[in-house]
């Protein structure tokens, strides 16, 4: 469990610049303690050609999808990327290019490392992702979006907005994400201890901060600068994403914990994780 504060209400221009700076200055944070916890342990592994980050037990879902799809001669992108590595082990699937993009200036650094060392035709662009140039308007075949990235939306519609633009017609989206769900646990709920004060509302709306940190690696509590996210509804995302004109093709709910915060009493009964694809139509 990681804790977080709550914050009041946002949507002016003004705040949504404070959000996305602060997220920026959070996650350059972050990333020297991913790195710290991780021992170069990419930089060896994407050393080796076979090497690929999707190695978790839960993957497999993930890898039985990608199997299913033709890389062949695709552009494809990883939006946020964080420091590159899930889109490198996409690369390895037979992509002719691809390109990631996040807010965090020491991520992208780190990534452009891992992909001098793993040899793919990969590159990194520094950017708010609501922010990523015209130069990439129609221009993927195929969109990731992994577990952790919508939180930090505060409009999902303007996000999903920015995805339907870069995709070409008939390009296609992967999503594999916490499910809305698990924000129950949020605040410290859990069922062995019946502390339903400690139980966060699945219609809970308004800026988060993880006030401890964000280091997921090696889970080291620090104090962080605020980073902001937001709890976003499972009609919140499934609506935003048909709204900007992408048909959702597959929808799958899992039970696996995607960020290690795991509660027994919850084991096997409850969604802790989906998986959509779907196609720019």
């Amino acid at each position: 469990m990681v804790n977080y504060r709550k914050y009041g209400e946002w949507g002016s221009e003004d705040m949504n610049e404070k959000i996305f700076e602060s997220n920026r200055a959070a996650w350059n944070q972050a990333t020297a303690y991913h790195q710290k916890a991780l021992n170069h342990s990419l930089h060896i592994g994407f050393q080796n050609p076979e090497f690929s980050t999707f190695k978790r037990e839960h993957d497999s879902v993930v890898n039985d999808k990608l199997k299913q799809i033709d890389f062949s001669g695709k552009a494809i992108a990883h939006i946020p990327c964080n420091n590159g590595r899930e889109l490198l082990s996409l690369m390895r699937f037979g992509a002719k290019e691809g390109v990631g993009f996040d807010i965090s200036d020491a991520a992208i650094s780190e990534a452009e490392e891992l992909a001098e060392i793993a040899k793919e035709n990969a590159r990194f662009v520094r950017t708010n992702a609501l922010e990523i140039s015209e130069t990439y308007t129609n221009y993927f075949d195929f969109i990731y979006i992994s577990h952790g990235s919508l939180q930090w939306c505060p409009n999902l519609d303007d996000y999903f907005r920015v995805i339907s633009r870069l995709l070409k017609k008939n390009g296609r989206i992967m999503i594999f994400e916490i499910h809305p769900f698990k924000y129950f646990f949020e605040n410290g709920f859990r069922f062995e201890e019946q502390n339903f004060n400690k139980l966060t509302s699945y219609f809970e709306t308004g800026m988060n901060h993880y006030s401890e940190g964000l280091d997921y690696f090696g889970h080291v509590k620090y104090e962080s600068p605020e980073g902001f996210w937001f709890m976003h509804k499972m009609s919140e995302i499934v609506v935003s994403i048909l709204h900007n004109g992408i048909e959702i093709e597959e929808f799958e709910e899992y039970p696996f914990d995607l960020d290690g915060d795991f509660d027994q009493g919850a084991a096997e009964k409850f969604p802790f994780s989906y998986l959509i694809t779907a196609k720019k139509k």
